[in-house]
């Protein structure tokens, strides 16, 4: 068996590899999820890259990795996170992508993608609106419910980070340009502009940072290469002593926090300067909340008009042809109707 991952897994990791997936179909942990649509792709929620995330994250400790696994797959089944992806309203999407790191349709040297976000952005609107959700129930799905779903942030925010994880990763693993094709791409580079941050920014939230960074390790673990943290003042070291207790150590790990005079030579190093946020120095003119603007090998790879170069707002997942192929259906509902619009279908080589 092939490890197909960003870094190729050692000889008794493959074992370990082997052991643990045998280990969770015996526990019916592989079975697919109950609301996935008949062709829906199983990418970024039970295929090999995501179940070596988790084993990964405990350090190849087979025991540990199988409990990660099956809590993660217990939370998005109790908080109806595959069917919300499906009926979520675009607006609520929409929203959420301004309180999160979003894919800015480029890619990091060795393929990754690059999300970004300002934190001067988390104002007190965003975090009154994550503070208030805190203390509504979780949506719950019916069938006979004809309303639009009216979800809490946390799942809102979670099947915000599904779009990365189902539907981004794969199609930056698809692409034909990139160096080590057999290795798939299960983690993306964070980019945040970090000059407004402050004591009082960093005390208002600090639930929203200790609740986001528990979702990502408990159910997106190793999702994260590199979180690079620009423009920051000499003082910001104060601010993160304060907010550090409130992340999850392993991501509080992957945090690089850079004066302005170190953010260019830095992220030169992982990422083309063109593909910088200009906001960071660089000479890309993507600005948080927008949608992606795709480089030009993504724009070609999937086929898209000439004059199009994003991706319609809302969610997208990865359905599977009876041709091998795969199309990128754009989903979520608005106006009561669920969307089902076809983006794109790309050949698998």
């Amino acid at each position: 068996m092939t490890v197909t991952n960003d870094e190729q897994a050692a000889p008794d990791q493959e074992e370990c590899l082997e052991k643990f997936m045998d280990t969770c179909l015996q526990k019916g942990l592989l079975a697919r999820f109950e609301s996935l649509e008949l062709r829906d792709s199983c990418d970024g929620l039970l295929d090999q890259p995501t179940l070596l995330r988790f084993l990964t994250a405990r350090k190849f400790d087979h025991d540990e990795a199988v409990k990660h696994f099956e809590a993660a797959r217990k939370f998005r089944e109790e908080k109806h996170l595959i069917r919300l992806y499906d009926l979520v309203q675009i607006s609520d999407f929409e929203n959420t992508r301004s309180m999160f790191f979003h894919w800015t349709g480029r890619r990091g040297k060795k393929g990754h993608p690059i999300c970004f976000f300002d934190f001067d952005c988390l104002d007190k609107r965003a975090l009154a609106r994550w503070d208030t959700s805190r203390t509504t129930a979780y949506w719950n799905y019916s069938q006979t419910d004809t309303a639009p779903p009216d979800p809490h942030m946390l799942q809102l925010t979670s099947v915000f980070v599904d779009s990365i994880s189902r539907f981004v990763m794969p199609l930056c693993s698809m692409l034909p340009d990139r160096a080590g094709q057999s290795a798939s791409i299960s983690s993306s580079i964070y980019l945040a502009d970090g000059s407004q941050i402050g004591l009082k920014m960093a005390w208002n939230a600090k639930s929203f940072a200790q609740e986001v960074s528990g979702l990502l390790s408990t159910s997106y673990p190793e999702t994260i290469e590199k979180i690079f943290v620009g423009n920051d003042k000499s003082w910001a070291t104060n601010v993160w002593r304060f907010i550090k207790p409130y992340i999850d150590p392993i991501t509080a790990q992957k945090i690089v926090f850079l004066l302005p005079s170190e953010v260019i030579p830095t992220l030169r190093e992982y990422i083309d300067e063109s593909n910088i946020p200009v906001q960071l120095g660089g000479g890309h003119s993507f600005t948080h909340g927008q949608l992606p603007d795709l480089e030009e090998e993504i724009h070609r790879y999937l086929g898209l008009n000439s004059k199009t170069r994003t991706l319609p707002p809302g969610p997208i997942k990865w359905i599977e042809e009876t041709t091998g192929s795969k199309t990128a259906l754009a989903v979520g509902s608005e106006a009561g109707s669920e969307r089902a619009d076809r983006i794109a279908t790309v050949e698998l080589s």
